[in-house]
């Protein structure tokens, strides 16, 4: 049963934890630097158990988190961007600059690194040594193993530091901080992992990481190598005997073994801290290591500098981003900085005195926040109130109590709060709308402290927008005009070229009647003359290509599409070659700015050859998602799955080359390579695996672009 004081801290919210200054500036210069690859990314955030978790924590978030969650650091980083990467980095130093925790902390913030990366290497170690089939899990439940020790530190800086320094043995510092603080850091930190909601044991590990043999025997693996590698890693030299026993009761290892790869680890670990010039387990510094923390905190403070002249806390729009995508990039901006998970935007109406509601991140609420309208001729709602007077209003304040309306508490309800803030904004002096900041009224006290960043904030993201709005006007202006200019073209071209036809198809007539009737050229001229009219008749369908364009500009429903495919193969193709086919179209899929013809015949190519890989028969699948995400930007995702024998491997490496034929595994060759071409117009990605025993899977990415 847990205390009221244990409940407390458990349930606390713990941001910006603190990581050696040494880690961000190096991660910071490498996420400037345009050429930098995840792999080198990966390299310096798997040294940090604090920026690993805030990956961790945003990779498994609902904006990313569709389909699986991810425990591999490699694939966080490829589905975050380098972008976000980056903006989790300068918010870290921005954080630890202007709280100056890092002057205080320095050398117990290092000797928790320093245990971690030992650690994590250790638990790698015994993952390879005792065939645990991941690894990289490992690897990271070793590191975050101390991920309450940050978490302490943070919340208490002066007290948990006397606390450690104080108790050089683990049990007598657990048992301190159960008295201290009502609870021990293992808890905290395996119930920070438990809200990532992983289908993985690594919140347990951290749990029971000290618990004895003889109760976790019959435990998962992972449990059992933290354990261990906690052990291992609190040692410098030679593990002690107590240690040498578990190993042997939880692996059956043998003395020289564990000696050696505790040994080679420490060794591993030491490299990496002295490349980054990071004093290791060390307990009182010396003259040359207070330096190299003097010169990490002006490197530190210089990049703090630097992000605040360019802005560079938040992440910049992709290039002709859409209205969605801009207001997800500054939502998910939000949670990387601030934690802040529940907004919604209240956006200006273009020619009405209203703000309309928008969530970028709402899966089926979109249509239902729709309702709800908030008028702005008079302060009647404080969602109008904070709009007109440009001031921060909540609906806790007593002051503006006669302005909450039903309509605020029906939007307090949709982002699933005890109450809101408004934030209004506004750049170069126009008003956008305000940002609805969902809170828990245990939330009040920290998100105090973090207005004046978040004023800086809105700032910044009302600036995005309104480049982003002033972007969309001017495209849609100029897409008018060209529009207008080409129809005038088409149809000049279409006359003029009338004529010279006309021309000939007399000429062709009088020729005819010259030459009889029965002459033996009379077929080759009806040839001509069809030809002749198709010329014609495709003259005359340039004049329809703006209304095309036209078409296009109202946007493409791919669920749409889909079932109309599914219906025109259903009784035909499906029918007489025995296939069960599985549809799941996700309801939330946006009309996205895209060729629905190019769409088409990509997804009838994919379909025919499918069919065409289970001649006996089989199942196809066709799904659509919505917000797939890809290097950080929202895609729509469709895939197309049959359960055919697969494509052998040595096709595989050039599956989307013309001229490779694959038409042994029933997969048209010439025909991916007109897929790649469409999709590539389209700018979209497309994927493909394959094996024996579960057939083979496409992956259409389309970027997820809509139409306002």
């Amino acid at each position: 049963m847990t205390t009221q004081n244990q409940d407390k801290m458990i349930d606390e919210k713990f941001y910006d934890l603190p990581s050696p200054p040494a880690i961000l500036i190096q991660l910071i210069d490498s996420c400037n630097d345009p050429n930098v690859s995840f792999e080198s990314l990966s390299a310096i955030i798997q040294q940090d158990a604090a920026i690993t978790s805030q990956v961790m924590a945003a990779a498994n978030s609902p904006f990313y988190r569709q389909w699986n969650e991810f425990t591999s650091l490699h694939r966080m980083l490829v589905v975050l961007g380098i972008n976000s990467v980056r903006t989790i980095a300068i918010n870290s130093a921005v954080q630890q600059y202007f709280s100056k925790l890092s002057d205080t902390i320095g050398q117990s913030l290092d000797l928790i690194w320093s245990r971690s990366l030992f650690c994590a290497f250790v638990c790698r170690s015994l993952a390879d040594l005792t065939a645990y089939k991941l690894p990289e899990e490992a690897y990271l439940a070793g590191l975050l193993h101390r991920l309450g020790q940050l978490a302490l530190l943070q919340k208490d800086a002066q007290g948990y530091q006397k606390l450690v320094d104080a108790n050089s043995e683990i049990e007598k510092q657990l048992k301190q901080e159960l008295k201290q603080y009502g609870v021990s850091y293992p808890l905290i930190g395996s119930q920070m992992i438990e809200q990532w909601q992983l289908h993985s044991f690594l919140a347990d590990a951290l749990r029971y990481q000290y618990e004895p043999a003889d109760r976790i025997l019959d435990s998962a693996p992972l449990v059992k190598l933290v354990n261990l590698g906690c052990q291992l890693a609190l040692g410098e030299t030679k593990p002690e005997e107590a240690v040498l026993t578990q190993a042997d009761n939880l692996f059956g290892l043998n003395q020289s073994v564990i000696e050696k790869l505790t040994a080679d680890s420490l060794k591993q670990a030491t490299e990496c801290a002295g490349s980054l010039g990071i004093p290791f387990l060390k307990l009182e510094l010396d003259e040359d290591d207070e330096t190299d923390s003097a010169a990490h905190q002006i490197a530190l403070a210089e990049r703090v500098q630097q992000a605040a002249l360019f802005g560079g806390s938040l992440t910049p729009p992709p290039d002709k981003a859409d209205r969605h995508t801009t207001l997800q990039q500054i939502h998910r901006d939000l949670e990387l900085l601030f934690g802040l998970k529940r907004a919604c935007f209240l956006l200006k109406a273009d020619e009405q005195a209203l703000l309309l509601p928008y969530s970028p991140t709402s899966r089926g609420g979109q249509k239902q926040l729709e309702e709800l309208s908030f008028g702005t001729e008079t302060d009647r709602s404080l969602a109008a109130l904070a709009f007109n007077k440009q001031i921060r209003v909540t609906t806790d304040d007593e002051a503006h109590q006669a302005n909450l309306t039903v309509a605020d508490q029906q939007l307090m309800g949709f982002i699933d709060s005890e109450a809101l803030c408004y934030l209004p904004l506004t750049a170069q002096q126009q008003k956008l709308g305000v940002l609805a900041i969902g809170l828990e009224r245990d939330q009040l006290p920290l998100f105090e402290t973090q207005l004046p960043m978040l004023h800086l904030f809105t700032r910044q993201a009302s600036e995005t927008l309104l480049r982003q709005q002033e972007t969309r006007k001017s495209q849609q202006q100029l897409l008018e005009d060209e529009r207008a200019a080409f129809h005038l073209e088409a149809r000049k071209v279409v006359h003029e070229a009338n004529n010279p036809l006309g021309i000939i198809n007399n000429y062709l007539h009088i020729l005819g009647m010259k030459l009889g009737e029965n002459h033996e050229a009379q077929e080759e001229l009806d040839i001509i003359k069809d030809e002749i009219n198709r010329v014609g008749k495709i003259l005359l369908r340039m004049r329809d290509i703006p209304e095309e364009l036209e078409q296009q500009e109202k946007g493409v429903d791919i669920n749409a599409l889909i079932k109309d495919l599914h219906k025109l193969f259903q009784s035909s193709l499906f029918a007489t070659h025995n296939i069960n086919t599985e549809v799941d179209l996700d309801p939330d899929i946006p009309l996205i700015a895209s060729r629905r013809g190019h769409i088409k015949q990509i997804l009838t190519n994919l379909i025919k050859n499918a069919v065409e890989a289970m001649p006996e028969g089989g199942k196809l699948s066709i799904a659509s998602r919505d917000n797939a995400y890809l290097n950080g930007k929202a895609h729509i995702e469709i895939q197309v799955v049959d359960s055919g024998p697969g494509i052998d491997a040595e096709i595989m490496d050039q599956l989307f080359l013309p001229g490779k034929s694959t038409k042994d595994n029933s997969h048209s060759g010439l025909g991916l390579a007109i897929i790649k071409s469409l999709m590539d117009e389209l700018s979209g990605v497309v994927n493909c695996t394959s094996n024996s025993s579960s057939g083979t899977r496409f992956q259409l990415f389309l970027p997820r672009s809509t139409r306002e």
